[in-house]
């Protein structure tokens, strides 16, 4: 059995983690808030063009896609780290 201790995680992985994370977080919070918001009646003729109800409502669109891709770059960063260490085991 071999005791090595885990690599902490870079700090690259932290921002990717912590991004992801915030983006998928911030897209339920719009979701609940259209939601709450129709069905308090800010509907289209209510007036949901106006404000911030387009940013809310388009956020979701850009953020979770996003989100999606930076959690694909996290697993690409943990994969080649781990595969450096690795190799760094074995030598």
């Amino acid at each position: 059995m071999t005791d090595e201790t885990p690599q902490p995680a870079s700090r690259v992985q932290r921002v990717l983690a912590f991004t992801a994370g915030g983006l998928v977080i911030l897209s339920i919070v719009c979701f609940f808030v259209l939601i709450i918001g129709t069905w308090l009646g800010a509907g289209p003729d209510q007036g949901s063009g106006k404000g911030i109800w387009p940013t809310v409502e388009l956020l979701p669109l850009a953020a979770l896609p996003l989100a999606f891709l930076l959690i694909i770059a996290l697993l690409v960063v943990s994969l080649v780290s781990r595969s450096r260490q690795n190799r760094k085991t074995t030598r």
